[in-house]
């Protein structure tokens, strides 16, 4: 929902949002006194001829859906102020017009349906034109996905209907209607106690508007601040909210679309822009139509074992490490757990490194596990046993950690697991 304020590339984490809960997906129940996780096969040995690219592991999870509406064909109204940089609003301007009509576009939406595998699927968008606001924007507003007041909801609707001394100059919605809004520098944008540029990036709502008949029906905007000089930095964000907005658009409704509802690898947020920003990958944007974007979840590619974040490079190879289970069990500490891990990739490669990070670091706090790996170099169809030990006792909701995998040109990828007390 959020793109998180700032994307640093050392860093293995999107700290944007989400926390540490138990995870809804477990293949299997640890041992509560030995505290080690079942491994469900042997010990990965390949006697029976040529190991497959890639190797065989447990599945990355899906992105669910949970019964809300999607935008079949997205027409994106671009809204911009006229004191702010005219190179800027027109290049905005020419990303909402073709952005979803592009190659990129089909892969990160065409497999999104109503209802999953049936029609009506998200197809190409189209623009829904153009308003310049020729007043100057006020420095802050508030805005809310919980149902509080909203200056900012407040401010669309009387651009919608008119009123309060504002001529309506946005087109009236239909069910595909995004407004996305790209402000000028120095506006700050407050959601639920959060300001823009700090907690987030931009992020997509909902709220409810009258249509062209006077039908109130909810509708969905985007908000995109000016956190930075670069246009790069909008477009991304804007690409993300787009996808996002189209697969889930009434999440501030609290009516989901599809979200991922394993929060393992939702840390950063369940939807489909949020999961290629908080799984701990490289390179996850591309350009397309001169814009750089970003990347997002594909279900069918994760289930395939490739990256699951589309578009793929070409020449992209994906490689992992996947655990066997997905929680571990550290009753108390000093206890250890042992995880079998299966290394993966889905096309020839040199051995990688395999790292395990303690996600306490990563809300400055002191790490509460400590990793040995049996070996830390591997490849497709390696079998690896990494032992935890818990220096302190597992808080209520457990601490994640992930196994990283680090090729030699620096590209990485992740997996998360949960430790828990029980």
């Amino acid at each position: 929902m959020r793109v998180a304020a700032l994307l640093v590339a050392s860093s293995l984490f999107a700290l944007g949002c989400g926390g540490s809960t138990a995870n809804q997906n477990d293949a299997g129940n640890p041992s509560d006194d030995a505290g080690v996780a079942e491994t469900g096969g042997d010990d990965g040995a390949a006697d029976a001829g040529p190991i497959p690219y890639p190797a065989p592991h447990t599945a990355m999870p899906q992105v669910d859906y949970n019964g809300g509406r999607i935008l079949q064909n997205p027409k994106i109204v671009t809204i911009t102020w006229s004191n702010d940089d005219a190179q800027m609003v027109s290049r905005m301007q020419q990303f909402g017009d073709v952005i979803t009509s592009t190659a990129w576009w089909t892969a990160v939406s065409s497999e999104y349906c109503q209802q999953p595998g049936n029609k009506p699927c998200i197809g190409p968008g189209t623009s829904g034109g153009h308003v310049v606001i020729n007043t100057t924007p006020p420095s802050d507003f508030s805005d809310s996905s919980q149902g509080a007041a909203s200056s900012l909801q407040d401010f669309i609707h009387d651009h919608v209907v008119g009123g309060n001394n504002i001529t309506a100059d946005f087109p009236a919605p239909d069910d595909n209607t995004l407004y996305v809004l790209y402000f000028p520098p120095g506006v700050t944008i407050t959601l639920d106690g959060d300001p823009s540029c700090d907690s987030f990036g931009a992020y997509h709502n909902t709220m409810v508007l009258p249509n062209a008949n006077q039908l109130l029906i909810n509708v969905a905007y985007a908000i995109i601040p000016r956190c930075g000089q670069k246009e790069s930095t909008t477009t991304i964000s804007s690409s993300h909210e787009i996808i996002e907005a189209a697969t889930d658009p009434d999440i501030g409704q609290t009516n989901l679309s599809y979200y991922m509802l394993n929060q393992l690898w939702a840390i950063a947020g369940g939807e489909v822009g949020d999961l290629c920003e908080g799984i701990g990958s490289s390179g996850t944007t591309t350009t397309e139509s001169t814009f750089v974007v970003q990347r997002s979840w594909s279900n069918k590619s994760a289930a395939s074992g490739h990256n699951p974040c589309v578009p793929i490079p070409s020449g992209d190879v994906y490689f992992n490490a996947a655990p066997r289970q997905q929680k571990v069990v550290l009753a108390k500490a000093g206890a250890t757990a042992v995880l079998d891990i299966d290394a993966f990739s889905d096309a020839p490669m040199d051995p990688w490194t395999l790292t395990a990070l303690d996600f306490a670091q990563f809300q400055q706090q002191l790490p509460l596990l400590t990793f040995s790996f049996d070996k830390t170099q591997v490849q497709n169809g390696d079998h690896v046993q990494l032992t935890i030990t818990a220096k302190a006792a597992m808080p209520s909701g457990g601490d994640e950690f992930i196994i990283s995998s680090k090729d030699s040109n620096g590209n990485r990828h992740s997996w998360p697991v949960l430790a828990s007390a029980h």
